[in-house]
C-alpha cells in the first residue's frame, strides 16, 4: 500500500518509463530489506519507501527517487558497490557510497564539539546533492518515529539534527522539510512546551488565516489603486519560533511577527512608495521601522522592515524589496540562513558556495535534465580538502594530495614516527600514496620503527613537516647532549675529581643559576656547541662545593647596626664604603631614595629601593645602606610615558632632557594602549630631585598623557 502510494505521486509528474525504471529499483529494495524489521515493529521497507515519498513531494526525478528506495543497501551490507554499479550505474552506486559515509558520521559527531566543520563535513562527502536530499528525507522519516528509541539517543539526533541538517535544509530552500524538522526536535525534546505552542496556535489558526486574508486583501487594494506591479506572501510564524520568542521571556501579545507579509516589487523607489502609503493608512508601532536598503547589513541584506497595526488592530509585520533583493536575501551571501547564523558575510564559504548550487535542484523545471546539471556543477565546484576514513569508522579531513603518512601524524605523533605500511581500501599501497575522497585507510606500525627524512619529499599537511623535522632534530639534540656528558665527565676523570660529589643535584641547580642555563642537558649541548669548556663548568662546580669564605659578609652580618661613617664611596654600607656594591635593575634607585642592600653569596651587596618589590625587609641578609652625599655621579634609572600617537614627539623629549642636564642613553617603545604610545626612557640622572622635576615637566607637555617611575 505504502509503495502504491508512493506510485500515484509520483505519476503526476513522471512518465510510464519513467514509473518502470522506478519498479525496477523497488524490485532490489524488495531483496535488500527482506525479512527486516523496524523497532517499530513494520517492515523495513516502509521506511525507504516513506523517504522516497518526501522526495516525491519535492518532484525529484528517477535517480533521486530509486537511491531513495534502497539507500542503505550499502550500509547494511546486503548489496555492493559494484552490484548498484552494473545494474543501474556508476551515479547511483556513488550516491549510495556516499550516504554510506554519511551514515558513518555519527560518531565523528559525538566526537567533536566543531559543528562548522562536522557541517562541512556533511556538505563535502555529498559531491552528488541527491545523497544530501536523501539523508535529510531519510533524519525527517526517522524523526517522526523515534519515540521508540530512548531518551539519549533521541537527544543525541536532535542535536545533530538542529546543528546540522536543519541549517544545511534551510540553505537548500527546502523549507517543509526545514520547518518539520524544527517541529520534531522540539516535540521530542520538550513535548509539553510544543503542545503548548501548538494548541495555542490550533486555537486561534482560523481566526488567524481570515485576519492573513483580510489583511493581503486590504494591500492589494491599496497598492492596485497606485499601478504598482508587486507580488504578495504571506504566513504564520511556526510552532518553534514562537517557542523561542516565549522562551526568551517574551508574552503572546508581545510577538510582532507572528502574521507576516513579504511585497516583492521590481524597484527600489518602490519600496518606499509602498512603506509610504501602508504607514499612511495604518499605524506602525515605534522603533520597529528598518531600512536596510539605506543601509544594508553587513552581509548585503536589503530591504524595508515595519510593524503596524492592521485589520481590527492586529499586529502585522510586513517586509518589502525589490526581486532582486529578494535573489540576494535567499540565494546570496545575505541569505537568511547567513545572518540567522552570525556569519559576517565577508566571503561566501565553500559551504554556502555548495548549497546555493544545490539549491536550484529543486528550481530547475525538467527534473530529466538533473544530471547534466550535476555534470556542470561537479565541474564548477572546486574541492580544497578530501575526508579519510578510519577502519573505525571516523573521519580525518586532509588536503587534496594527501599521503598515507599526512593521514598518520594527523591522528598522533607516535603513528606517523612508527609508521611503516597502510593498506587503503584493502589493498596495500606505498607511503606517497595520493589519497582519495572517502578512502578507508588501515595504518600498519612497527615498535621500534623510525620516520624517513625522504618523507619530507612528498608529506602535504604542515602538522607532518613539523613532526618529522621535530623527530630528526630531537635525535640530534639527544646526540648532542650525549657527547657533551662524556666530555665532561672525561675532564672530571682527568682532574681526578670526585665525580658523585661534584655532581649532585644541589650543585648541579646552583651552577645552571650562575651560568644561567635552563638545565643540566643544555650544559651539555654547551660543551658540544664550545658555548662552555668543560674546564669553566667544574671550576664553578668545585667553588660551590669548596666555597671561599666571605669574612667580609660575615663581618656585615654581625655588625647590620653600625652607624655610618663618612667615606669618598657612593653608597655606605653599615658604615662601609669599600663594599662592592651594585644597583637592582628592577627598581633602579637613585641619590635622593631611601634604600637597603641585600647580602649577595660572592658577588657584594645588592642595593634596592626600599619600597622595591623584589625585595624582603625582614631577610637576615638585608643590611642598612645610604647614599654619600658627597658623590658627584650620575645614575641610571628609568621611567615610562604615555604619550598621544598624532606626531613624532620624542625629539622634543630629548630636547627637555639636554636642558635639564638628564642623560638620555634609550628610549624604548613598549607597545600600545587604545591611541596612546608607551616608552620606556632609561636616563642618567644626579638624585631624585633632579628625577622629579624631569617628570613634573614632561607631564606639562600637552602631548604627554602620564609618566611614572
Amino acid at each position: 500500500m505504502e509503495y502504491q502510494e508512493l506510485k500515484e505521486e509520483l505519476s503526476h509528474y513522471m512518465t510510464k518509463k519513467n514509473l518502470i525504471e522506478i519498479d525496477k529499483y523497488y524490485d532490489v529494495a524488495l531483496k535488500i530489506y527482506k525479512d527486516m524489521l523496524r523497532l517499530t515493529n513494520e517492515d523495513y521497507i516502509n521506511h525507504p519507501i516513506r523517504v522516497a515519498k518526501i522526495l516525491a513531494e519535492l518532484k525529484m526525478d528517477t535517480t533521486t527517487i530509486g537511491c531513495a528506495l534502497i539507500h542503505e543497501g550499502i550500509t547494511l551490507n546486503k548489496i555492493t558497490y559494484e552490484e548498484v554499479e552494473e545494474q543501474f550505474g556508476e551515479t547511483s552506486a556513488k550516491i549510495l557510497e556516499q550516504i554510506s559515509k554519511l551514515s558513518h558520521l555519527k560518531r565523528t559527531f559525538k566526537k567533536s564539539n566543531d559543528t562548522d566543520r562536522y557541517r562541512r563535513i556533511v556538505v563535502g562527502l555529498s559531491e552528488n546533492p541527491i545523497s544530501l536530499f536523501i539523508k535529510l528525507a531519510d533524519r525527517l522519516d526517522n524523526l517522526r518515529t523515534i519515540e521508540v528509541h530512548d531518551k539519549e539517543h533521541i537527544l543525541d539526533v536532535i542535536d545533530e539534527t538542529e546543528k546540522v541538517f536543519i541549517p544545511i535544509a534551510h540553505r537548500l530552500g527546502i523549507k517543509k522539510i526545514k520547518s518539520e524538522l524544527e517541529d520534531l526536535c522540539l516535540r521530542n525534546s520538550d513535548k509539553e512546551g510544543y503542545l503548548e505552542v501548538l494548541n495555542k496556535i490550533n486555537k486561534d489558526k482560523t481566526e488567524l488565516e481570515n485576519l492573513l486574508y483580510k489583511m493581503r486583501d486590504e494591500l492589494i487594494t491599496l497598492l492596485n489603486a497606485h499601478n504598482i506591479k508587486f507580488d504578495i506572501t504571506y504566513r504564520v510564524k511556526s510552532v518553534r519560533g514562537i517557542y523561542n520568542k516565549l522562551k526568551a521571556g517574551k508574552k503572546w501579545n508581545q510577538i510582532y511577527d507572528l502574521l507576516g507579509l513579504r511585497i516583492l516589487v521590481d524597484k527600489t523607489e518602490e519600496c518606499y512608495l509602498i512603506i509610504g502609503l501602508i504607514h499612511s493608512k495604518y499605524r506602525p508601532i515605534p522603533k520597529r521601522f528598518k531600512d536596510y536598503i539605506a543601509n544594508p547589513k553587513g552581509n548585503m541584506y536589503q530591504s524595508l522592515h515595519t510593524t503596524i497595526f492592521g485589520v481590527d488592530g492586529t499586529v502585522f509585520e510586513i517586509q518589502i524589496r525589490t526581486h532582486e533583493m529578494d535573489e540576494i536575501a535567499e540565494h546570496g551571501v545575505a541569505s537568511h540562513w547567513s545572518y540567522k547564523e552570525k556569519t559576517d558575510g565577508s566571503k561566501t564559504s565553500e559551504l554556502e558556495n555548495k548549497l546555493a548550487a544545490f539549491r536550484t535542484l529543486i528550481e530547475v523545471n525538467d527534473k530529466e535534465d538533473n544530471k547534466d546539471f550535476f555534470k556542470n556543477l561537479n565541474r564548477n565546484l572546486s574541492k580544497d580538502e578530501i575526508y579519510i576514513f578510519t577502519p573505525k569508522g571516523d573521519i580525518i579531513e586532509l588536503p587534496v594530495d594527501a599521503t598515507p603518512v599526512d593521514f598518520a601524524y594527523k591522528i598522533h605523533s607516535e603513528i606517523g614516527n612508527t609508521l611503516v605500511g597502510a593498506l587503503v581500501n584493502g589493498k596495500l599501497v606505498s607511503l606517497n600514496y595520493t589519497l582519495q575522497d572517502g578512502d578507508i585507510v588501515d595504518l600498519k606500525t612497527q615498535k621500534g620503527k623510525n620516520p624517513s627524512k625522504s618523507w619530507l619529499k612528498f608529506v602535504k599537511t604542515d602538522g607532518a613537516k613539523s613532526r618529522i623535522k621535530s623527530y630528526f632534530n630531537k635525535k640530534e639534540k639527544d646526540k648532542s647532549i650525549e657527547t657533551g656528558k662524556e666530555i665532561l665527565l672525561e675532564e672530571i676523570k682527568k682532574r681526578k675529581l670526585n665525580e658523585k660529589d661534584l655532581l649532585k643535584e644541589e650543585t648541579i641547580n646552583e651552577c645552571l643559576r650562575t651560568l644561567k642555563a635552563d638545565n643540566f642537558e643544555d650544559l651539555c649541548i654547551g660543551i658540544t656547541t664550545l658555548k662552555y669548556t668543560p674546564n669553566i663548568i667544574i671550576n664553578k662546580l668545585i667553588d660551590i662545593t669548596e666555597p671561599k669564605k666571605d669574612t667580609l659578609v660575615e663581618k656585615l652580618l654581625e655588625n647590620k647596626n653600625i652607624i655610618e661613617n663618612k667615606e669618598n664611596g657612593k653608597i655606605i654600607i653599615a658604615g662601609f664604603t669599600d663594599i662592592l656594591t651594585t644597583i637592582c635593575p628592577k627598581c633602579s634607585p637613585v641619590p635622593g631614595d631611601d634604600i637597603v642592600g641585600y647580602i649577595t653569596k660572592g658577588n657584594g651587596v645588592l642595593i634596592h629601593r626600599k619600597d622595591c618589590k623584589n625585595v624582603d625587609l625582614t631577610n637576615k641578609r638585608i643590611i642598612n645602606a645610604s647614599w654619600n652625599i658627597d658623590t658627584i655621579d650620575k645614575f641610571i634609572t628609568s621611567i615610562k610615558i604615555n604619550l598621544d600617537q598624532t606626531n613624532d614627539h620624542l625629539i622634543d623629549i630629548l630636547t627637555l632632557a639636554t636642558k635639564q642636564d638628564i642623560g638620555i642613553k634609550s628610549i624604548n617603545h613598549k607597545g600600545n594602549n587604545k591611541n596612546n604610545d608607551i616608552y620606556e626612557i632609561i636616563c642618567k640622572v644626579k638624585n631624585k630631585e633632579t628625577l622629579k622635576k624631569f617628570m613634573t615637566e614632561l607631564s606639562n607637555l600637552k602631548f604627554i598623557n602620564s609618566v611614572e617611575r
